[in-house]
């Protein structure tokens, strides 16, 4: 597939502190790009740089294929973003809102305004400063979706919602994926992008650790469930052992790359109740964490 959204080691820091580095992304048409990360690990920084926000340290970003600079402003004809914190011109009524929206997008849909309006029961005459967090992002979800976009930039959205309307977007974001819109996602909600995401990236410490097919690493990742003795000593020898977590008189041994020789040698030391289990995202994701903060304090030790 072509590529839509590609990154090239862009940098950031703050001060004397590493926000981003060397982070590189390409994103292909049609797909939907899960960046899952932490509280305050970079996501928005690096958000805010590719919709031309703030500027990068260095690195370069191409939009199909074209190099983009901070003052460029083209492509954001055919972008729509949603940040975690959305700024409203708070004295419009949510029609003037919508309206004057409309003026920035070629593809702008009359019809489809209309109609998310009424299927967020969002009031038209009413003041967005009276509207509640949640129907403030459901408009500002009315305005990326009437815009038709080629992207769709979301940046933890459902970060402080209620349940209910937590649930409600990620509904209306599957019928986005369905319809074909590439959609870059970043969230620290992991569980609520189980069923949407077809990539993942997990941005920690400034960098992209992981960067593949969901489904490739689900398969890929096994936990070994087994009561703490000598023969959970000897699974830590197999191949691709990434993490050992105790759990009271359980360890639980966390393998990727799996290799499926690896089940008949657990089995001939451990019986066949041994469990092989597959992993959540949200498992996924934790598992990754954890490998990746012992190993940097091990590095920090050593």
């Amino acid at each position: 597939m072509d590529s839509i959204l590609k990154l090239e080691k862009i940098s950031k820091k703050y001060g004397k502190k590493l926000i981003l580095g060397d982070f590189s992304l390409n994103l292909e048409t049609g797909n939907v790009y899960g960046l899952l990360g932490v509280n305050g690990v970079g996501k928005t920084t690096l958000m805010r740089i590719i919709m031309g926000i703030i500027p990068s340290d260095s690195g370069k970003i191409f939009y199909k294929n074209s190099k983009i600079g901070w003052n460029d402003t083209a492509y954001k004809k055919e972008v729509a973003y949603i940040p975690e914190e959305a700024v409203f011109y708070s004295g419009m009524r949510v029609d003037e809102f919508v309206n004057f929206n409309s003026v920035f997008y070629p593809k702008w849909n009359s019809d489809k305004a209309r109609m998310f309006q009424k299927r967020f029961f969002l009031p038209t005459k009413a003041r967005v400063r009276h509207l509640s967090r949640g129907m403030k992002l459901k408009l500002g979800l009315l305005v990326a979706l009437a815009a038709e976009p080629e992207l769709l930039v979301l940046d933890d959205p459902t970060s402080g919602l209620d349940v209910p309307t937590r649930l409600d977007l990620i509904g209306i974001i599957q019928e986005i994926v369905n319809s074909g819109t590439t959609i870059l996602f970043a969230s620290h909600l992991i569980h609520e992008l189980e069923e949407i995401v077809r990539q993942i990236g997990i941005l920690h410490q400034g960098k992209l650790y992981i960067d593949d097919n969901f489904q490739k690493i689900k398969e890929s990742m096994k936990r070994v469930r087994i009561k703490k003795n000598e023969t959970s000593i000897m699974v830590k020898d197999l191949e691709g052992l990434l993490l050992s977590k105790e759990r009271g008189d359980q360890i639980d041994h966390i393998f990727f790359p799996w290799n499926p020789e690896n089940k008949k040698k657990i089995i001939s030391l451990c019986g066949e109740k041994v469990k092989i289990e597959s992993m959540t995202l949200e498992e996924i994701f934790l598992a990754f964490i954890s490998s990746i903060d012992r190993s940097f304090r091990g590095n920090t030790c050593c």
